[in-house]
């Protein structure tokens, strides 16, 4: 009788525990000599999707896991023009894949490759009922649980040395809010610490002072209005516009600070100062969390959300992402 309890036990296991966890390789690119296995897993009756990034040959020793988590633009992950394919991230990692596995969650419902005349001229996605849908889902619980499920898995890998986590803007949201139990260190890019209408009213702020605007008062006291507002409203509508205002809600409020505080493992919260909703702010919290030791702090200056400044010369901007992220990776290492 144990005997067929037990393989009853073991083939309920090969059944449902298996195909929950299971990587399936959707494709294999390969750019600009890296192997990116664009991968699926299923996730609450639907799948996540997402790329491993590695540098082939791989080297025999375990790599450290570095998961990036994007902003909220809904845009692929790999385009193409004609030129050939390539990966539509701010940096370049093939130096930094030597050493590392890159993951970088598509984002729900967006594809993971589309080519370039199927966007828009910023490369994000422009289809309404795919937006529709991204929207449904791209919510602070459904992103969180997403990472929670790969790190569970990462973290069985016997690839795998140490788990880190980079999240730029909306992704630094989500980093807060991960479990953290199977990661070493976290980092927070770009993100306002109190939330995204202290981001807002903070740009408005400094467009009235720097211009010497009285009428922005307005818009700062519309603001205020329109967060007061969001925080009762319970109902929305499957609308694009009702499914983008609930996206936005559940980034919003709470805000992030109660979460931030909580947090026990080392964490680097990095910024330019030409980030006008988020650098204020920061600036502040930095003060307060004085007394916390796992907490560093590092400050780009002149930079802005997306670590680009102005060349005077050319009036052209220069991107420093490249740097940020080389700073942040060799933060992760000590």
């Amino acid at each position: 009788m144990k005997t067929d309890t037990y393989k009853f036990f073991i083939l309920l296991y090969f059944l449902f525990i298996i195909p929950i966890y299971g990587q399936q390789v959707v494709k294999k690119y390969s750019i600009d000599s890296l192997t990116l296995f664009h991968k699926r897993i299923p996730f609450k009756n639907d799948s996540v999707n997402f790329l491993e990034i590695t540098k082939e040959p791989e080297s025999e020793g375990k790599k450290d896991l570095i998961f990036f988590l994007q902003g909220s633009d809904p845009s692929s992950l790999i385009s193409e023009d004609d030129n050939g394919k390539f990966l539509l991230l701010p940096f370049d990692i093939k130096q930094l894949s030597r050493e590392n596995i890159f993951v970088v969650i598509s984002k729900p419902k967006i594809p993971v490759y589309q080519h370039f005349k199927d966007l828009d001229d910023n490369f994000k996605v422009d289809n309404q009922k795919i937006l529709t849908s991204y929207f449904k889902y791209n919510t602070l619980e459904y992103l969180s649980d997403e990472v929670n499920l790969l790190t569970k898995i990462y973290a069985k890998d016997k690839r795998i040395r140490n788990i880190y986590v980079i999240g730029h803007s909306q992704g630094g949201r989500v980093v807060l809010h991960i479990h953290h139990k199977k990661i070493k260190k976290i980092a927070v890019l770009s993100v306002n610490l109190f939330g995204r209408y202290e981001e807002s009213i903070n740009r408005m702020r400094y467009g009235e002072i720097s211009r010497q605007d009285s009428t922005v008062q307005k818009k700062i006291e519309q603001e205020y209005i329109s967060y007061n507002q969001l925080v009762r409203r319970t109902r929305f509508s499957d609308t694009l516009d009702d499914l983008s205002l609930r996206s936005y809600k559940t980034f919003t409020i709470p805000g992030s600070f109660a979460a931030l505080e909580k947090i026990k493992i080392p964490i680097l919260i990095a910024y330019g100062s030409n980030d006008i909703g988020v650098a204020f702010s920061n600036d502040l919290i930095r003060l307060r969390l004085t007394d916390k030791k796992n907490f560093s702090f590092k400050v780009y200056p002149l930079l802005s959300h997306n670590f680009e400044k102005l060349n005077t010369t050319n009036n052209e901007n220069e991107n420093h992402w490249q740097q940020v992220l080389e700073e942040t990776i060799a933060w992760f290492k000590k």
